[in-house]
């Protein structure tokens, strides 16, 4: 039997449901409706979920309580590496002033999306809107699933557009940041007239292979084949927290893990790099930890892997050196290698195979860059040719 009662001039309806937890018959109140008829029907869909077994009873908890709850069930799965766990704790970090304390079951449709509105005018970019989406996605998906609350309030939700002004436009900001050709060897110059051997054999390294500083930090001996002239990229490196916490973990995609053929010039860099290596280690036997990578830390803990923030700190010391735009990392080699390749002639899908990825937007519009700027360049050539 139907129990309704009305209080403060709100229909409220009364049911009983089982604790899940106790066993026990616990009596509910449906929120209070201005009318009996809007009671009723709220009524009559809880009534059906009981029948069908479908009614989920929302929990209390609040959005901070959840969400510390949440980060350790997705750590604790194991099928994400820690990098990425601490990119979803950041991104739900950012959020916790907007949702703190609203209960989770609150959280509706209309105000998730008046959330991310919020973080673009707060003036957060397009990609850090974006990684709160995606880890909120997964948050409310678990909620769910563990029946803390009845549906998804980000199901369905779209980044805010982001316009694009006209400067930005006219400049073509999006293209990524490399060295021209002239630049790149005068830069590698000033590292080996200035540098150690190390310093100038990673950054060599780094702009005629293309590898990103992550596989570079994360290469061992054994990862390099002279004889056959390849090196192996199956790992990359990440420093968590100081120079001695690191992770070793897989690439980020399948196509990642790839052999990148090298030139004669690069084994000899290579090796003679090896040779310095190896004086060094003999010069450190008491304390060097020998876990055979090729860049090793040579300050404070020798032995362990070299650091990818070290080397973007050296990257800019050297380009101030050379007397050139110091707003690029090692990163910025690999978009210049890149652009050498195009330039060179080699077709978009090489180049990208070579990269570690079958589709990727930056590699191509660095690509048509290059392509577009030698079609002009051709046509220029070809109308000189024929003024006569």
């Amino acid at each position: 039997m139907m129990s309704f009662r009305k209080r403060n001039g709100k229909w409220h309806y009364r049911y009983r449901v089982m604790d899940a937890k106790t066993g026990k018959w616990k009596q509910k109140e449906t929120r209070g409706f201005a009318t009996k008829k809007e009671a009723t029907q709220e009524s009559l869909k809880i009534q059906s979920e009981l029948e069908k077994g479908t009614y989920i009873q929302e929990e209390k908890i609040t959005f901070l309580d959840f969400s510390d709850k949440w980060i350790e069930i997705y750590a604790s799965t194991g099928r994400v590496k820690d990098s990425t766990v601490r990119m979803r704790k950041a991104a739900i970090n950012r959020v916790k002033k907007y949702l703190g304390e609203i209960k989770l079951k609150d959280i509706s449709k209309l105000m998730y999306n008046n959330l991310l509105i919020n973080l673009k005018n707060d003036g957060y970019a397009r990609r850090s809107v974006a990684l709160v989406h995606e880890a909120l996605s997964l948050l409310f998906a678990k909620a769910v699933e563990l029946e803390t609350i009845k549906t998804n309030p980000a199901l369905g939700a779209e980044i805010p557009i982001y316009q694009k002004t006209v400067e930005e436009l006219e400049s073509n900001t999006e293209l990524p940041k490399y060295l021209e050709k002239e630049d790149l060897s005068k830069y590698l110059e000033t590292v080996e007239q200035h540098g150690s051997l190390k310093e100038y054999t990673v950054f060599f390294l780094l702009s005629y292979t293309g590898i990103r500083v992550g596989e570079l930090c994360a290469l061992k001996w054994k990862d390099i084949n002279k004889d056959e002239m390849y090196i192996s990229i199956t790992k990359t490196l990440s420093i968590i927290s100081s120079v001695d916490r690191y992770e070793i973990s897989t690439p980020k995609t399948k196509s990642s893990k790839r052999e990148v053929t090298v030139s004669e010039k690069v084994i000899q860099v290579l090796t003679r790099y090896e040779s310095w290596l190896k004086e060094y280690k003999m010069s450190k036997r008491n304390v060097y930890k020998d876990n055979d990578f090729v860049f090793v830390n040579s300050r404070r803990t020798p032995g362990h892997p070299e650091s990818p923030i070290h080397l973007n700190w050296c990257m800019k010391k050297y380009l101030n050196l050379a007397q050139l735009p110091n707003n690029l990392s090692p990163h910025s080699l690999r978009h210049t290698h890149v652009s050498l390749l195009a330039e060179a002639g080699v077709a978009l899908e090489t180049i990208q195979k070579r990269m570690g990825h079958k589709n990727d937007r930056v590699t191509a519009e660095i690509y048509l860059h290059i392509t577009k700027t030698r079609e002009k360049e051709a046509s220029e050539l070809f109308e000189k040719l024929m003024d006569f």
